[in-house]
């Protein structure tokens, strides 16, 4: 076989994947490690996380006075939930180098998942590289501690879920996503296809439907100023 066949097999035969994923993540923890100890982290939202998540701490339950230094919480409940455990572990949200490489975590977990959707869908090994290039991606987790790594990262649980047919977990996995940050929102018309998708599995559409108003209730009761974050 010469370079040149052996090249195109080696970027679109799947069978290859086996070593290349894990060689991909590798490669991007110890670039992780790197952003983390070289580039500075820059501050945009992480304080005001804390200093809502403090105000409930304190006992607030009320939207409107949950506040920090960039205004108002406008985040739904497990966003709070989610940050609730990190200012436990960072000390009060103190210890930020100590949540840079918890999200770096929360980032190859990701990664590895969005992998393993792409597997599913049968999607070929030149794609791959093109996941640990972006430097953007970088930045949200590593650098400024967004809320969108969470939402994210239980989407794509989500959507590994559905590859697998599993209904239950996955709606309970986008809701979860949509309890984070409201912009997951956005991938719902992908969601309601998915499980009408579900009628032509016959039975599995009762719990397709099913599902999907577990979802809208779910995110009736966890969404929206004025009601409370339960303790």
């Amino acid at each position: 076989m010469d370079i040149s066949a052996s090249l195109v097999d080696y970027a679109t035969n799947p069978k290859h994947l086996r070593w290349l994923c894990p060689l991909l993540l590798a490669a991007d923890a110890a670039l992780c490690a790197l952003i983390i100890y070289r580039v500075p982290y820059t501050e945009i939202d992480w304080r005001a996380y804390m200093e809502q998540i403090e105000s409930y701490v304190a006992g607030e339950r009320d939207y409107a006075k949950i506040t920090g230094g960039t205004g108002p919480l406008v985040y739904p409940a497990a966003h709070v939930y989610v940050y609730r455990a990190l200012y436990a572990i960072t000390d009060q949200g103190r210890n930020i180098r100590l949540a840079q490489f918890i999200f770096a975590g929360l980032y190859l977990g990701t990664l590895a998942l969005v992998m393993a959707c792409y597997r599913l869908a049968k999607a070929p090994p030149y794609i791959f590289p093109l996941l640990v290039i972006s430097k953007r991606l970088h930045s949200v987790y590593l650098l400024r501690l967004f809320n969108d790594g969470f939402a994210v990262a239980a989407l794509f649980v989500a959507i590994y879920a559905y590859q697998r047919r599993l209904w239950t977990f996955g709606t309970l996995a986008f809701s979860w996503a949509l309890g984070i940050k409201m912009s997951v929102l956005l991938v719902l018309p992908a969601v309601a296809i998915i499980l009408y998708q579900g009628r032509l599995l016959g039975a599995v559409f009762d719990r397709a439907f099913s599902q999907a108003v577990s979802l809208i209730g779910s995110q009736v009761r966890s969404h929206g100023y004025p009601n409370a974050v339960s303790s």
